[in-house]
């Protein structure tokens, strides 16, 4: 089956330091973290909600790369500073306004610290592809590397 590597030029490019925003395999998206930063690696927000937005803002991205919605999403990983406070003051209403009914699949785990001291929370997600998603993806070598 064919694998592919998607990086965006809208978010950083994650291969200077060693991933990938996005692997498409066995059928599936895959997600790496996605945090509030932009493509010059600014953080955006100070608070939970404006991270959140940034980071599904991002999120986003990645998922109309391969022509893709949150509605194809089926399950949100969401690893953030603080949960029981920042869940529920901030995160939960941007999660609400993303996502509608039939809702994904949605883990929330506590972190001390993510990957940079700034970042609030960083999120996941899985999309599963059929046989014609995965035939639509068209690489270019940058964007949408064969792997």
């Amino acid at each position: 089956m064919e694998r592919y590597a998607i990086n965006p030029p809208e978010l950083k490019d994650a291969r200077e330091i060693g991933y990938n925003h996005g692997i498409v395999a066995n059928g599936q998206l895959y997600s790496a973290g996605q945090v509030a930063m932009d493509e010059t690696s600014e953080i955006i927000g100070d608070d939970v909600e404006t991270q959140a937005r940034k980071a599904y803002e991002n999120v986003g991205i990645l998922l109309e790369t391969i022509d893709k919605g949150f509605e194809d999403v089926v399950k949100v990983t969401t690893h953030i500073i603080d949960p029981y406070e920042q869940y529920f003051n901030g995160y939960k209403e941007v999660y609400m306004e993303t996502f509608d009914e039939p809702y994904p699949c949605h883990t929330v785990l506590g972190a001390d610290q993510l990957a940079h001291e700034g970042y609030m929370l960083e999120i996941e997600v899985e999309v599963p592809l059929s046989e014609d998603d995965i035939a639509a993806i068209e690489p270019d070598g940058d964007v949408i590397r064969r792997i």
